[in-house]
Formats: C-alpha cells, sequence, structure tokens
C-alpha cells in the first residue's frame, strides 16, 4: 500500500511540469560549476552556478542523468559529477605522500569517468557530443591545478564540499542535448537487460519486466546513513523464498522502484512536506497538489509547532478556527463535521513516519484516507484535549511536540529543562491521534509522576491526562457514553477520585483564606499533594482536622465547611491508595474546582465593574 501511494505520487509528479521530478533514467542533482566548451572541446569558461540570495551560496538543483548511490569505490556519474571525477581535480594535503595518493584517486576517477563517456557517445552525431568527445582527447588530468580558468576557483575545490560539475557546449548543459540523453537512455536500457530476472510487477501488472534486484537509497531521513537508507530491503538467507534471493522475493520492476524512489526522495527533499518530530521524518501529500499546497502548513504546524512554516493560507485559518472552536468545548460529534463541509474534504491524503534503522528505513505508521477524515481525527483529539480558560492557558492547539515536551522537568525561569524526551514517544502519539486510539501509556505515566514531583498543575497537563483517560475508556468500552467533564462536575455520579481532588481544592482554598495576608509561602498542596493523590487514606484524615484549624479562622470558613460537607457526602471513605488512572482522575477534580474559584473572582469582578459603570451613568444622567 506505502509503494503503490508513493508509486502513483510519482506518476502525478511526473505529469506536473512545475514539480522538477525527474523522468527515468535521471534524477535531480546539485550543480555548483560549469565547464563551458567551445565546439573544439577546450574549455572557454569556467562558471560558478551556486545561488547567492541567501547568507550562504547554496548549489543549484537541476535534472541530470541518474546519480546513484555510492558509499565505496569508483562509480561515475555521467557528465554529471564532482570535480575529481569530471576533470581529475586533487587537493593539496599537507604531507606529500597524501597528496600523492589524492592524485592517484582523482585520476582514476577521471578516468573512469572518460570511459564511459566515450562508451555513451561514440556513436553519438551531435554537436554537443562532438565537444564532449574533443574534450576528453586533449584535456590533461595532470595539469588541473595549473589551469589558468581553474585557478580562481581553487579554494573552493580544495574544501571538496559540494564540487559537482556539469559541462556546457557555449552554457547550453550538453547532458540537455536530445542526441545526448537518447544515447545515456539506450545505455542504461543496456544495461537493464542483462537483468537476472524478469516477471510480473507486483506494483504495476506488467508483466516480462526486468525485476530489480535491489531498490535505490532513500535520502533525507534524519539520522539515517549519509548515503541513504532502503525502505525495501532482503538480503539475508531466512528470507529466501523458492530460491528467490534479495527483491527478487518480492518482485517490482526496475521502473517502478524508480518511480517510488524518486517520489519519496522529491518529498524528503521538500520542506512543503517534510517535518521533523523526535526520531522520526514525517512526509504527507495528497492526491492534489492544490490541496497540498494549502494544507501543508497546517500539517507541519500541528506536528510541530516549533519550526518555521510557510505564510498561513485562507484553507490553513479555516481549519485552525475549526480546531479552536472544538478546543473550547464545542461538542464534538464526528458527523457534524461530514467531508463535504471541511475544504477538499474528499481529497485523499497521506501521512508517512519514518525512522532510520542502521542501513534501513523503519516505518513508524501509515495513514491513507480522506482529508475529511483527517480532520474529524484531528478535531476528536481537540475536543479530547479540550478544558475552559478562566484564567491564563494556552491559545493554540498545541502541536504533538509541544504535547511532548510537556513531560519535561521545569526549571526555576519556566523552562524547560533536563533529558529529551524519549524519541519514540512523538511518533507514537501521532499515531494514536490519527488513527483514534488510546494515547500512549508512557505520557500519562509521565505527566503524573511530573505533576507529582514539582507540583505544578497547568492547563495542558490537565489536559493531556483528561484526553487519555477519556481515550482509554473508549478503548476499553466502544460504548462507553460516560466520559470526564470538561468543567466542574457537581452532580452525585462523580467518582470517588474526582470528589477528593475537589476536596483537596477546597481544603487549600480553606488555608489560603485563613492566612492574615491571603498568601502563604507554601500550602498543604506543597507538602501533601503527591501522597493524598496516591494514598489518601493515610493523608485526608490529617488535612480535615487542619482544616478545622482553618476554616475557625477564615473568613468564608463557613462557605468551605459547607462545600467539604457536599463533597463528602458522595464518600462512603478514604479508599487506602489509588492507582494511576485514580490519580489523573484527582488531579482533574482538583483542578475542576481550583478554575472555579477562578472563575468566580472573575465574574464578581466583572459584576463590580458593570455596577460601578452602571452608577457612574446614572450620575451623568
Amino acid at each position: 500500500m506505502i509503494i503503490q501511494a508513493l508509486h502513483q505520487r510519482y506518476l502525478d509528479l511526473l505529469a506536473d511540469p512545475d514539480s522538477e521530478v525527474s523522468p527515468l533514467y535521471f534524477s535531480l542533482g546539485k550543480v555548483t560549476y560549469m565547464c563551458d566548451l567551445a565546439k573544439d572541446g577546450s574549455l572557454q569558461s569556467f562558471l560558478d552556478m551556486r545561488d547567492e540570495t541567501g547568507k550562504k551560496k547554496r548549489p543549484v538543483r537541476s535534472i541530470v542523468p541518474e546519480q546513484p548511490s555510492r558509499s565505496s569505490g569508483i562509480v561515475p556519474y555521467f557528465l554529471s559529477d564532482k570535480a575529481e571525477y569530471a576533470f581529475g581535480h586533487y587537493p593539496i594535503m599537507p604531507k606529500e605522500a597524501d597528496t600523492l595518493k589524492k592524485r592517484s584517486d582523482a585520476r582514476k576517477k577521471y578516468e573512469a569517468a572518460k570511459a564511459q563517456a566515450l562508451d555513451i557517445l561514440a556513436n553519438v552525431y551531435d554537436d554537443a557530443a562532438r565537444a564532449m568527445l574533443l574534450f576528453y582527447e586533449q584535456w590533461d588530468a595532470s595539469l588541473v591545478r595549473d589551469h589558468p580558468l581553474l585557478k580562481a576557483h581553487m579554494e573552493d575545490l580544495d574544501k571538496g564540499i559540494d564540487t559537482n560539475v556539469i559541462f556546457a557546449l557555449d552554457r547550453v548543459p550538453i547532458h540537455e542535448s536530445v542526441a545526448v540523453q537518447a544515447a545515456w537512455i539506450h545505455y542504461r536500457e543496456r544495461l537493464d537487460s542483462t537483468s537476472e530476472f524478469d516477471g510480473q510487477c507486483l506494483l504495476t501488472g506488467e508483466a516480462n519486466v526486468s525485476i530489480a534486484r535491489t531498490h535505490d537509497k532513500i535520502r533525507g531521513v534524519r539520522g539515517a546513513q549519509s548515503a541513504g537508507a532502503s525502505l525495501v530491503s532482503v538480503n539475508f538467507r531466512s528470507a529466501d523464498s523458492y530460491d528467490k534471493e534479495q527483491s527478487y522475493n518480492s518482485p517490482i520492476s526496475k521502473t517502478a522502484v524508480f518511480g517510488y524512489t524518486t517520489a519519496l526522495n522529491h518529498m524528503l527533499a521538500s520542506d512543503s512536506n517534510r517535518t521533523l518530530i523526535g526520531d522520526m521524518t514525517v512526509v504527507y501529500w495528497a492526491d492534489s497538489r492544490l490541496v497540498e499546497e494549502q494544507v501543508s502548513p497546517f500539517i507541519s504546524k500541528y506536528i510541530h509547532s516549533s519550526q518555521t512554516h510557510k505564510e498561513e493560507t485562507q484553507t490553513t485559518a479555516q481549519l485552525n478556527d475549526l480546531l479552536d472552536r472544538v478546543r473550547h468545548g464545542v461538542q464534538f460529534d464526528p458527523e457534524s463535521i461530514p467531508g463535504k463541509n471541511v475544504p477538499y474534504g474528499d481529497t485523499q491524503f497521506y501521512i508517512l513516519g519514518l525512522s532510520p534503522n542502521n542501513a534501513r528505513l523503519a516505518v513508524r505508521f501509515f495513514w491513507q484516507g480522506s482529508f475529511g477524515d483527517l480532520v474529524r481525527k484531528l478535531a476528536q483529539h481537540a475536543y479530547d484535549m479540550a478544558l475552559p480558560e478562566p484564567g491564563s492557558g494556552y491559545k493554540d492547539n498545541q502541536s504533538i511536540y509541544r504535547i511532548v515536551t510537556e513531560t519535561m522537568r521545569v526549571g526555576k525561569d519556566g523552562k524547560k529543562v533536563g533529558e529529551e524526551p524519549p524519541k519514540r514517544l512523538s511518533g507514537e502519539l501521532l499515531r494514536s491521534v490519527l488513527q483514534g486510539t488510546a494515547y500512549p501509556r508512557s505520557i500519562f505515566m509521565m505527566i503524573i509522576n511530573r505533576i507529582r514531583a514539582d507540583g505544578l498543575i497547568t492547563q495542558l497537563r490537565v489536559s493531556i491526562v483528561k484526553a487519555y483517560l477519556n481515550r482509554y475508556n473508549r478503548s476499553v468500552n466502544d460504548n462507553v457514553k460516560e466520559e470526564l467533564p470538561l468543567s466542574l462536575d457537581k452532580t452525585e455520579n462523580q467518582k470517588p477520585a474526582y470528589r477528593l481532588g475537589r476536596l483537596f481544592a477546597v481544603l487549600e482554598k480553606a488555608q489560603q483564606e485563613a492566612a492574615a495576608s491571603g498568601k502563604l509561602n507554601a500550602t498543604i498542596k506543597d507538602r501533601y499533594f503527591s501522597s493524598a493523590s496516591s494514598n489518601p487514606g493515610a493523608v485526608f484524615p490529617i488535612l480535615i482536622k487542619l482544616a478545622q484549624h482553618h476554616m475557625s479562622k477564615a473568613r468564608y470558613g463557613e462557605l468551605r465547611d459547607r462545600e467539604m460537607v457536599d463533597i463528602m457526602q458522595g464518600i462512603d471513605g478514604f479508599p487506602a491508595r489509588f492507582d494511576l488512572h485514580q490519580q489523573g482522575i484527582f488531579i482533574l477534580g482538583y483542578y475542576h474546582q481550583k478554575q472555579d474559584y477562578i472563575a468566580q473572582i472573575k465574574a464578581a469582578a466583572e459584576a463590580k465593574q458593570e455596577a460601578a459603570a452602571a452608577l457612574q451613568a446614572k450620575e451623568h444622567e
């Protein structure tokens, strides 16, 4: 399914003249310099082709004859290669012996490139091909460092970084000549005709085609080998079947292999189709390029909000607004957001997560469906994370990366410190969001432990706890209707853990009100919250005894006492211990009660302002 989707992506890109995707036997390569030849094969200019619009000069990208991966040995690329292959360049080393070795290696690479070009262009009757052959007849690689046109660029060439060279005739690239391209294609087809195995391609269904023994490398996955890694690879005997070795076990034609690997490499090189999170590189695309351009900023920001993103599109703004309304508590019903009401809702969308695994790539997840279905999944996630914001809180839909970093320790300055969260956690959470399944238990455990360790009960942390518990309940029972509330729940069906969380907030409020200044250096939360949430039977009798003293001194002692009585009416006794899920419910109850107090203060302040404004208006009458 993944390979098929990638191959279709290649066909779509090939039909788009603006995609710059390469056809079979060609690839998108870097170009740094141009050797501009005269018709007699002499070098008439050596041009620096790098783009200077940014802070640093960067090679331009151009479609050139195919450049397969090469990790060792001498493998020349046709008419577009590094300087040592193109004209035998070698650097001067501190030690003469090292210089001689570099010179010898460069000479061997140049001779290999020359032999390949002579073989391909021998019978090509074209001015560009003729100029190339004449160049090889007269070029002396031993004098490369003394050539007057190369001396000005020798310092950059000696660095050995991005020294990719193409050849041109009167500044028209020779590899773009129709006759030269035909000769190159004929040469590659001749090599492919020597395939050890012909058969039917599992991907396209074509019969009697050359089957690829190995698949091309994928480049651009963070953490993978720089030369590229294999998405499909079979190189151990236990995987052989019916004496078929390597990729002959799953026969895919060389043409199809080129297509899917080209499509994936093309997207990995594009900021519009790729984002990074944890140890995973995420690639996403749509059947429609127009849809892709409109929604890719939204997808990238949702996964990793700390990265630089393109300017927000109209569609991105609409989707953000939809999720924002859900996050603020608008009742979510999957049927209330049908695909037809979502911009481009019927368009097929794909998300692929890849991680390095030695010389191979590991597929962390693959999601395929309509864009409308994707929005419904994200809206469900936003609703599960929803909490009211009477005070300060996060104002945007939090990205997967931001949620995961909440498991980190918080320093005195409020910034995240310490070890990064497990790299696998981001991918596991993203997969849960896309598939609509329960969130990873590990993120729930880490948030609970972090709250118990530092006592910070932030809106985002509580959102994660609430979302995990709701998802877990649904995964255990598909017909579950009872969900943890969005805001304070005062009904009789509250769980004991939720009631005790509320009770702890009431007891803390009473202690704060009992203080003469209204402020304390430390409250019962700083000393008892961790133990109260895990071992309530041992802690709450002590807290209630202390509360009697606080309520006798507090201005609103009677009110707090009534709140305490109302909450405890639904509790038969203090449990000896709470499991991890009950601790999460305890935290939610505590948070809801605290936020209700904040809402009351805010409402009272607003009422006071309205009364003052009304009085002032009456005085002016």
